[in-house]
């Protein structure tokens, strides 16, 4: 017995143990980083959506109005080719607007004809400010034609 060396009684030093504290803490910032950055994530896709749907509910009410009623929201709203919004002329260019969870969204269109006066083409934008005064907007087209009575 005198040879052999006891072991059982050996443990986790203290270094062993702050060392291992250290990389879990580590390991959980970054867990919260990646949190945060998946919760920021999520709020702006929300604006997306609910841009979009706001867009193409507009786009469905043209669906359903006369074909002599479907004009364009506003002269002066919009520049270049192809038109895009002019953000300087928002709130009084807009169309009509709405407010979703905290968010001003704008909703503008253009309306478009063919020579034939058959054809018309719609254009919907549905813009907005984020929490860094940034401009954002989606923008959906669709055709309509005179069907008669429709």
């Amino acid at each position: 017995m005198a040879g052999r060396k006891l072991r059982g009684n050996d443990g986790f030093s203290l270094i062993e143990v702050l060392i291992s504290l250290v990389i879990l803490a580590v390991g959980l910032l970054g867990l919260a980083l990646f949190q945060t950055t998946a919760i920021k994530g999520n709020a702006i896709a929300a604006k997306w959506t609910v841009a979009t749907e706001l867009a193409q509910d507009r786009l469905e009410a043209f669906r359903h109005i006369g074909w002599d009623n479907i004009t364009s929201s506003a002269a002066g709203g919009f520049t270049g080719s192809p038109a895009q919004p002019v953000y300087a002329n928002f709130p009084g260019a807009a169309g009509d607007n709405a407010i979703v969870r905290g968010t001003q969204y704008y909703r503008i269109w253009q309306v478009g004809s063919n020579a034939t006066n058959s054809l018309k083409t719609i254009t919907v934008w549905c813009c907005w400010i984020d929490d860094a005064a940034k401009w954002h907007n989606i923008m959906l087209v669709t055709q309509r034609a005179d069907v008669g009575g429709m």
